[in-house]
C-alpha cells in the first residue's frame, strides 16, 4: 500500500460514523474525569495556613480574598468548552489529522524544551501550534454554523472564505498568533508575580485587540470594496438578494471571524494567566504559602488589586460656594478689562475661567504644606461594610521633581483611629490595607493625612500633592474571571462597531479610502479619553484674549469626534482588567446599547447608499 493510499484510508476512517461516535465517547469521558479532578482539587482549600495568623478576623478576611481561587465554576466551564471543541473537531472529520499533527508538533517541541538555550523557542512553537489548531478548528465550526440556507448565511459564509484567501488577512492572523505566543517569553522570573501578570494582561489583551481591530477594519472594507471592484456584486445583487441582506451578511461574516479570533486569544490569555497565578510569588516557598507564614505582600496585592474586580471610590471633591465662585469670575473679568480695554466678555470665556478655578481649588485641596494636614472623605462604601470586605487605600504622592531616591513620611488617621506613619516613595502608587470597620454607618471613610511624621514632629521639606486620581479607596466586588468574560464581550462589540463603520465606508469609497476611514475611526475611538484630556489644555484664544479662528475650528472638530466616540472611549476594558477594576454589567449594557444604536444607523445608511449606487455602470470596462 502506497503512502497516499494509507492517508486515504486514515481519512476514510476519521470520516466514518463509528469512529466519530467512539472518539466522542472517549473525549467526553476524559472531559468528565478532568472536570471531576478539578472539582476535587479546587475544593481542598486555598492552601493558606490560617493558624499562623493570630488575628482571626484578619484570617477570615484573607480567606475571603482567596475564595475565588477555590471556585471551580469558570475553570470547569472552560474545560467543558475545550471538550466540546475537541468533539467538534472529530465530527468535522479531522480527528486523526489533528492528532497526527499534534504528535509531529510534540516531536519538535519536546526535544527543544529539554535544553535551556532552546526552551524559549520550544514555548514559542508550542504556543503557535496550539493557537493555530484552535483557530483552524473554530473557523471550520464557523463555516459549519453558516452552512444553512438563505442569502444572508450564504453571503456570510462567502465572507469567511474570503478572509482565508486574502493575503493581508493571513499576514495579520500570522502576526497575531506569533505575537501572542512570544509575549510569555518576555516575562522575567525575577520580577514580582503581580507585575508579571499585569504586563502579560496588558500586552496580550491590548495587543491582540489592536491586531484584530486592524484586521477587522481592513477586511471589512475589502470584502465590500473588492466585490464592487471585481464585479462579483453583480452576481449577488442581480439575484433575489436585497441590499440589506447583502450588508447584513457581510457584517455577520466579519463579526463571526472576530468572535473566533477573540475566543482563541481570550482563551490563551485566560489560561496562561491562571498558570501564572499558580506560580510562587515573591516571599513564597510555593504558591499561596509564604516563607514566613500567612500571606506574602506580592500575593496579597495580586489577589486583591490585580486578579480582582475592584470597585474604586475617589475622594470627594472640595465644597465650592457657587456665589463666591461667580464673584471670583466677575473680578477676573473686570481685571482683564482694566488691563486690556479690547477684552470682550463671552460665555465660553466664563466657562473656561470656571473650569480653571474649579481645577485650581481641587489642586489646592489635594496639596498639603509641611506641618499641615488635610481630611479626605470617601463615600459609597456601604456594600463593602455590609459584606465585611477589606479596603485598599491607594495613593500617589508628588513633591518637587519626584526624586526617586527621596522618601517622605506621611502620618494618617483613618476614621478617628490611632495615627500611623508610612514611609513612601515619590511619584509611585502606594497602598494601605484597611479594615471594613473603618466605614461608618453612612458608608463613609475619612482619612486625615499629615505632611510629615506628626508623632515625632518631623515635617517633610516640601509641599506634597496628590493627582486627581491619586486618592482612592477600593474593595473587591465579584470575580476576576467573570470580569474577564465581560471584558471579552465588550471587545467583541467594539470590533463589531468598527466593522460596520468600515462596511458603510466601503459602499461608496474605494478600498484605500475606506481603510483610512475605518482605521482612523478605530484609532480615534480608542484615543478618545486622551483627546478629552488634551482639550482641557487647548486654548482657542491667545494670551491677550483674542479668538484664533483656526484654533476654534480645530477644537470644534476635536469636540465632535470625541463626542461621537465618548461612550466608546469610556468603555476601556483592557485598562480596567489590568488594574483589577470591575466592569459592571450596567456599564456593559449601556455601552453595548449605544454602539448597537450607532451601528444600526450606519447599517441603514449603508443600505440606502448601496440601493442608490448604479453598480452596473462599469459594465464592459476592465
Amino acid at each position: 500500500m502506497t503512502l497516499w493510499e494509507r492517508f486515504s484510508a486514515i481519512d476514510r476512517l476519521q470520516q466514518g460514523r463509528a469512529f466519530k461516535i467512539i472518539a466522542t465517547c472517549v473525549i467526553a469521558l476524559a472531559g468528565v474525569v478532568g472536570i471531576g479532578a478539578l472539582l476535587l482539587t479546587r475544593t481542598q482549600g486555598s492552601g493558606l495556613d490560617l493558624s499562623a495568623i493570630p488575628d482571626q478576623q484578619a484570617a477570615k478576611i484573607l480567606e475571603d480574598m482567596l475564595g475565588g481561587r477555590s471556585d471551580p465554576t469558570l475553570m470547569s466551564v472552560g474545560l467543558a468548552l475545550v471538550t466540546l471543541l475537541f468533539i467538534g473537531v472529530v465530527w468535522l472529520g479531522l480527528g486523526l489529522t489533528y492528532l497526527g499533527l499534534a504528535v509531529l508538533g510534540a516531536a519538535l517541541v519536546v526535544p527543544l524544551s529539554l535544553f535551556e538555550p532552546t526552551r524559549g523557542l520550544a514555548q514559542l512553537f508550542a504556543g503557535v501550534i496550539a493557537l493555530t489548531f484552535a483557530f483552524t478548528a473554530l473557523m471550520q465550526l464557523l463555516r459549519l454554523v453558516l452552512a444553512g440556507s438563505g442569502p444572508v448565511l450564504s453571503i456570510a459564509k462567502t465572507a469567511v472564505a474570503e478572509a482565508s484567501r486574502q493575503r493581508v488577512s493571513l499576514v495579520l492572523m500570522v502576526i497575531l498568533v506569533f505575537a501572542l505566543s512570544a509575549i510569555p517569553m518576555l516575562l522575567s522570573d525575577q520580577t514580582p508575580l503581580r507585575y508579571r501578570v499585569q504586563a502579560f494582561l496588558q500586552y496580550s489583551t491590548g495587543g491582540s485587540f489592536w491586531i484584530i481591530g486592524l484586521l477587522c477594519a481592513v477586511f471589512s472594507a475589502a470584502t465590500v470594496s473588492f466585490d464592487q471592484r471585481d464585479k462579483f456584486i453583480w452576481q449577488t445583487i442581480t439575484k433575489p438578494v436585497s441590499a440589506s441582506q447583502y450588508i447584513f451578511g457581510k457584517w455577520l461574516g466579519v463579526i463571526g471571524i472576530n468572535l473566533v479570533l477573540l475566543l482563541v486569544c481570550g482563551s490563551a490569555v485566560f489560561l496562561f494567566t491562571e498558570y501564572l497565578r499558580q506560580q510562587p510569588a515573591q516571599g513564597e516557598r510555593e504558591a499561596y504559602v509564604a516563607s514566613s507564614g500567612g500571606l506574602s505582600e506580592d500575593r496579597q496585592i495580586l489577589e486583591t488589586q490585580v486578579l480582582a474586580a475592584r470597585v474604586a471610590v475617589l475622594a470627594l471633591p472640595p465644597e465650592i460656594n457657587p456665589e463666591a465662585l461667580d464673584q471670583t469670575i466677575l473680578g477676573k473679568i473686570e481685571a482683564e478689562q482694566r488691563a486690556n480695554p479690547r477684552y470682550q466678555d463671552a460665555p465660553d470665556k466664563r466657562a473656561k475661567m470656571r473650569s480653571d478655578l474649579v481645577k485650581a481649588f481641587g489642586d489646592a485641596y489635594r496639596s498639603i504644606e509641611p506641618t499641615k494636614s488635610e481630611v479626605y472623605v470617601f463615600d459609597g462604601l456601604r456594600p463593602a461594610k455590609d459584606s465585611m470586605r477589606p479596603l485598599t487605600f491607594r495613593f500617589r504622592v508628588n513633591a518637587g521633581a519626584n526624586s526617586p531616591d527621596e522618601l517622605y513620611r506621611l502620618t494618617m488617621i483613618v476614621s478617628g483611629s490611632e495615627p500611623f506613619v508610612r514611609e513612601v516613595g515619590l511619584g509611585n502608587s502606594q497602598t494601605v490595607d484597611l479594615s471594613p470597620a473603618a466605614i461608618d454607618d453612612e458608608g463613609r471613610v475619612t482619612i486625615e493625612v499629615f505632611n510629615g511624621d506628626a508623632l515625632r514632629g518631623a515635617p517633610n521639606p516640601l509641599t506634597i500633592s496628590f493627582p486627581p486620581d491619586g486618592l482612592e479607596l477600593s474593595y473587591s466586588d465579584g470575580s476576576y474571571r467573570a470580569n474577564f468574560l465581560r471584558v471579552m464581550i465588550v471587545l467583541w462589540v467594539k470590533l463589531a462597531f468598527i466593522s460596520m463603520i468600515a462596511i458603510f465606508a466601503s459602499t461608496f469609497l474605494s478600498f484605500p479610502v475606506a481603510c483610512v476611514v475605518a482605521v482612523g475611526a478605530l484609532v480615534s475611538a480608542e484615543l478618545t479619553p486622551y483627546l478629552w484630556k488634551s482639550l482641557e489644555y487647548y486654548n482657542s484664544a491667545d494670551e491677550k484674549g483674542n479668538i484664533k479662528p483656526f484654533a476654534v475650528l480645530v477644537r470644534a472638530i476635536a469636540v465632535a469626534i470625541a463626542g461621537v466616540f465618548r461612550l466608546y472611549g469610556d468603555l476601556d476594558p483592557v485598562a480596567g482588567l489590568v488594574e483589577g477594576r470591575r466592569l459592571a454589567w450596567d456599564t456593559v449594557a449601556r455601552g453595548v446599547a449605544y454602539l448597537a444604536a450607532v451601528a444600526g444607523v450606519l447599517f441603514l445608511a449603508a443600505v440606502v447608499v448601496l440601493r442608490k449606487r448604479e453598480l452596473a455602470i462599469y459594465s464592459g470596462h476592465a
